[in-house]
């Protein structure tokens, strides 16, 4: 598996390194991928649908929306091509993809979330390395980007 979602049509790549347990026979949910994967996927998708909510509240979001329209998970060696918006998640994704952290800016105080142009580097999206401040430092830049600003 490469991805979950469509990153044709997707305005936001998050590049992970290791895919989930999917049911090839069932449509992609929330619900479906946690009864597989657990806690550990529960937080990644929880933290996702965090960042991309705009309108709605991130549960609705996340049981209704995520996945299917703003973002996909990219589980590749390489930076896909597009004008997406392109979150690489932990310093193991980073150093798959070959970014060098040198040549990134930081987004905030903290030192743990890194723009170039359309690339960001975050840390892995467990609550304890990115918790809810970072989310909301983040969101606006998503949302921005989402909109074409």
């Amino acid at each position: 598996m490469r991805a979950l979602g469509d990153t044709e049509s997707a305005t936001t790549l998050l590049y992970l390194p290791t895919p989930p347990i999917i049911d090839t026979g069932t449509p992609l949910s929330y619900s479906r991928l946690c009864e597989l994967n657990g806690n550990h996927w529960r937080k990644i998708l929880i933290i996702l649908a965090k960042l991309q909510t705009t309108e709605s509240t991130w549960r609705d979001y996340r049981d209704e929306q995520l996945l299917r329209q703003h973002e996909a998970i990219v589980f590749g060696d390489q930076l896909l091509t597009g004008h997406q918006l392109h979150i690489v998640a932990g310093k193991a994704s980073w150093l798959r993809l070959g970014l060098d952290l040198q040549h990134f800016t930081p987004m905030e105080a903290s030192g743990r979330l890194f723009r170039q142009e359309n690339i960001i580097l975050t840390p892995y999206p467990d609550y304890r390395q990115f918790p809810n401040a970072l989310i909301d430092q983040l969101r606006p830049v998503i949302q921005a980007f989402r909109s074409g600003g």
